[in-house]
């Protein structure tokens, strides 16, 4: 492989690279690829585009396993040998302290006929550089040339005519949102699935609906003050299979508990905010999936194993019914805040229940 910059520097699992070319992915391996490319106005946001090579589960039902398999088999056209066209092509979009791992989620998706693509955001997972702040976020729109530019990539992939799919997780449910919202209401985009958007803050009416509509624009002006964060890691445990979950991944990326915020990521967060709960109108369907309880106490306790630990499944269903004319929300019992994390039972219906989806939007 032929690339014009190489630069590779790994220290306490963060990762600093910069490719003319896509290449194994780092951190998950073959059949994985990764693809780090330079975004913004100035070239200033370091982005990466991380790709499943459609086919690559053989379209055999995928080993749910948390560990990658290296299955490289395309599904071949029985009468002409060629790789079938993807149904759709879905770029999933993490959310905060997090980036992308989920192994399963490409393999489910690919086996179920649709092109799998992933991206880890400026100052997350394999986009982070030594000496930036982890999550760091002042402006919600300063993520979008990085996903314009991912999609550009797509379809040079898999064409400009294969349907286009949004899938965002908590803070990327609320990116992609917005995204789509300044993108002409959806219109370019076939479907939006979001597990468990983040379209309001977990606190009290009094944190919520006084103290911080008060607090928050002092963010854009004093954007670097610090904000105290929740010292319980209860959501962490409920994941790590070092502790009570069943997942392996870099805890120097995807921090227990929580990485720092400051007033700055505050405001870029109620900005964003606002404009769902303001009403949207999207024109593209939207499944919108959430547990069936929420839990928000500081120490451990059962209810971490089957509720969402980080965020309100009223808000969820309170905002999320008011995205657009085409919305279906859809409860998952047992889920935790990261539906496709939760047990094997649980998550199988959430696959289950986003597959569903898209196939009934892609055969319109």
């Amino acid at each position: 492989m032929r690339f014009t910059v190489f630069t590779s520097a790994l220290m306490g699992g963060l990762v600093s690279m910069a490719f003319a070319q896509a290449v194994v992915d780092p951190f998950l391996g073959e059949p994985f690829t990764a693809e780090f490319y330079d975004a913004g106005d100035n070239n200033q946001y370091r982005a990466t585009l991380v790709s499943y090579p459609f086919g690559a589960s053989g379209k055999s039902a995928p080993q749910d396993s948390a560990v990658v398999q290296d299955s490289t088999a395309a599904p071949q056209d029985s009468l002409n040998g060629t790789v079938n066209k993807p149904k759709a092509a879905v770029l999933y979009i993490h959310g905060f302290n997090d980036y992308y791992f989920q192994t399963l989620t490409a393999e489910k998706l690919d086996s179920a006929g649709y092109a799998f693509f992933a991206i880890d955001l400026h100052n997350y997972g394999r986009s982070y550089r030594q000496g930036e702040v982890l999550g760091e976020l002042r402006d919600v729109t300063s993520y979008f040339p990085e996903i314009d530019s991912a999609w550009k990539k797509i379809e040079a992939a898999v064409g400009k005519d294969v349907p286009k799919v949004l899938l965002g997780h908590s803070t990327g449910g609320l990116i992609s949102l917005v995204y789509a919202d300044v993108r002409e209401k959806g219109k370019d985009f076939d479907a939006i699935v979001l597990n468990s958007p983040f379209m309001e803050m977990n606190y009290s009416w009094l944190m919520r609906d006084v103290i911080i509509p008060v607090l928050a624009p002092i963010g854009h002006y004093f954007p670097n003050i610090p904000i105290p964060r929740s010292s319980s890691d209860a959501y962490s445990e409920s994941l790590l299979k070092s502790m009570k979950g069943e997942w392996e991944y870099n805890t120097t990326l995807k921090v227990p508990g929580s990485i720092p915020v400051d007033f700055g990521w505050s405001a870029a967060i109620c900005d964003a905010q606002d404009i769902v709960k303001a009403g949207m109108n999207l024109v593209s369907p939207i499944l919108v999936m959430h547990s069936g309880c929420s839990v928000n106490e500081d120490e451990w306790s059962d209810e971490y194993t089957r509720c969402d630990g980080v965020l309100n499944v009223d808000d969820i269903r309170n905002y999320g019914a008011h995205l657009g004319p085409d919305v279906r929300l859809v409860q998952i019992p047992g889920a935790l805040h990261d539906l496709y994390l939760s047990r094997k039972e649980v998550r199988d219906h959430a696959y289950s229940v986003t597959i569903e989806f898209l196939d009934n939007i892609v055969k319109k």
